[in-house]
């Protein structure tokens, strides 16, 4: 398993949740792009704590994950598990601001980009569950990307913290073979979620 560490941009080009449509379909199983390292990269180890967006996370034995290098703001942080095939793992906190406010609304905006991104989405399943103390929706797809051999998937956890203001995720993009292991690392991070008191706005 390769460990290099993975800078974070901002959450637009984390999540790609602001990026235009039509550029999302270029990163579909290529995401993190090679090149992210960036040696004025935070490299974190052990445990993770974001007191702006009030969450802490531990990260799995032997993993090295990076964050966000100054000045860019700091969301949360990645790791790459693998560059050949991709697959990786990121936890972010952002405000929220395109009013998706309930957890039914996240998820159907996840599934937009999904089906923005993706060559072909082969199935998608969806399921309530928790996040540190946190209601949330886990959401795993199964997609072809344009270019590449073989399937996969997303595996998504989403939650909103108790005043709807921030947006949780700790998501793995990986490959259907890859899965069951890469999985276990990222069910190590879900159990670990911690929320923390984040300052008055």
């Amino acid at each position: 398993m390769l460990r290099p560490g993975v800078s974070l941009r901002a959450r637009a080009t984390l999540l790609a949740l602001a990026a235009p449509l039509a550029a999302q379909a270029e990163s579909c199983g290529r995401f993190p792009s090679r090149g992210f390292e960036n040696a004025d990269a935070p490299q974190l180890a052990v445990r993770y704590a974001n007191p702006v967006y009030g969450y802490a996370v531990q990260l799995p034995a032997g993993l090295v994950g990076h964050g966000a290098p100054s000045p860019a703001p700091d969301h949360g942080f990645g790791i790459a598990l693998s560059w050949t095939p991709r697959a990786y793992l990121y936890v972010d906190g952002s405000y929220e601001v395109l009013d998706d406010d309930t957890l039914g609304k996240q998820e159907t905006r996840q599934r937009e980009f999904l089906r923005a991104d993706a060559l072909r989405v082969l199935s998608t399943q969806s399921l309530s569950t928790r996040l540190g103390p946190l209601s949330a929706v886990r959401m795993v797809a199964r997609y072809e990307c344009k270019g590449l051999r073989g399937l996969y998937v997303k595996d998504e956890v989403v939650a909103l913290s108790p005043d709807l203001r921030v947006v949780y995720r700790v998501a793995l993009l990986t490959t259907t073979k890859r899965y069951r292991a890469d999985k276990a690392a990222l069910d190590e991070l879900l159990r670990s979620f911690t929320l923390l008191s984040r300052p008055v706005p």
